[in-house]
């Protein structure tokens, strides 16, 4: 009994993540595996947008109102997806947390670098021979 339930969540688990990677993978075919590609040489480069531009694409395609030559091949793709899932590629494409993080650690690696350097600064102005 332990062991089939231990394979449900496992098996439950593993097509969660399939799913996400399914829909990037679609994406992927004309974007780029990096959505580093202009699709079809049309598009905007999709990695060089934030998650907000890319959820109100993602929408916008769904719902019919946006979009330029792409739109008719994208309303296709976008009206399979879901909110949580636009959410879930726009996060993914853009960088998510992890740009994020990425962010808040060279701001504290600045404010470091700056405090230590006004410190030095302080300290050699306080050895410096006087005239």
């Amino acid at each position: 009994m332990i062991k089939q339930s231990i394979i449900a969540i496992t098996t439950i688990g593993l097509l969660s993540i399939t799913a996400t990677a399914a829909n990037t993978t679609v994406c992927a075919g004309c974007h780029g595996a990096n959505f580093e590609k202009s699709a079809l040489g049309k598009s905007k480069i999709v990695k060089d947008l934030s998650k907000e531009d890319i959820m109100k694409a993602l929408h916008g395609y769904k719902d019919g109102s946006y979009g330029g030559a792409m739109k008719g091949i994208m309303k296709g793709q976008a009206s399979k997806l879901t909110d949580k899932d636009i959410e879930e590629i726009a996060t993914s494409i853009a960088g998510g947390d992890k740009k994020a993080e990425d962010a808040n650690k060279t701001a504290e690696t600045n404010a470091t670098v700056e405090t230590n350097t006004t410190k030095a600064d302080a300290n050699k102005t306080a050895e410096a021979p006087k005239k």
